[in-house]
């Protein structure tokens, strides 16, 4: 009936509008238009740029690049000198990584190279890489991490969480120990 179509409808101007929002909220120069090494599609690129993202009014993440290289489509964003944030409720993550990835379609946000993390909570996290699901809204890593709370710390191959990690799952030779312990 009515009631299915307007759902339909309402679904689609959302994910036009997290399209167009995204790309509206990027500031920054746009520093040249440049053919991406052996491909015929300019990508575009920008310096110091500010990157974020909203759900239903609330902030969900939003990051800061030294570099930015965007795809024609704009769909994948590259950055380099990355330092971001996710928030969740009144809690938020500070983020810094060597380099990231945003997929617009995939609704995913990939960062890698010395990720350090500190929640407002007192978490403070070490990995190798993160990678956030904005379709599931959970943060995980696939490789080595060290989580840091409360004077203790926890260990483990991998772990999946929310997206300021104050629920956090460690898999893989998960240990918790005492910081004093742990050195």
């Amino acid at each position: 009936g009515m009631k299915k179509h307007a759902k339909l409808y309402i679904t689609i101007a959302v994910i036009l509008f997290l399209a167009v929002g995204i790309y509206a909220l990027f500031r920054g120069d746009t520093k040249r238009m440049n053919a991406a090494a052996g491909s015929g599609n300019p990508a575009m690129e920008f310096d110091n740029i500010d990157l974020k993202e909203d759900k239903d009014g609330k902030h969900v993440w939003r990051f800061k690049a030294k570099h930015v290289t965007m795809s024609q489509d704009k769909n994948i964003i590259e950055m380099t000198g990355v330092d971001g944030s996710f928030m969740k409720d009144d809690n938020e993550i500070d983020l810094t990584a060597d380099t990231g990835k945003i997929d617009r379609k995939a609704q995913t946000v990939y960062v890698e190279g010395n990720v350090k993390g500190k929640s407002k909570d007192g978490l403070v996290l070490y990995a190798k890489n993160l990678t956030y699901d904005g379709k599931t809204q959970i943060l995980s890593t696939d490789q080595f991490f060290t989580a840091e709370k409360d004077n203790r710390v926890l260990t483990g191959d991998s772990f999946t969480g929310d997206r300021v990690l104050q629920q956090l799952t460690a898999k893989g030779h998960a240990k918790l120990a005492d910081k004093e312990d742990a050195k």
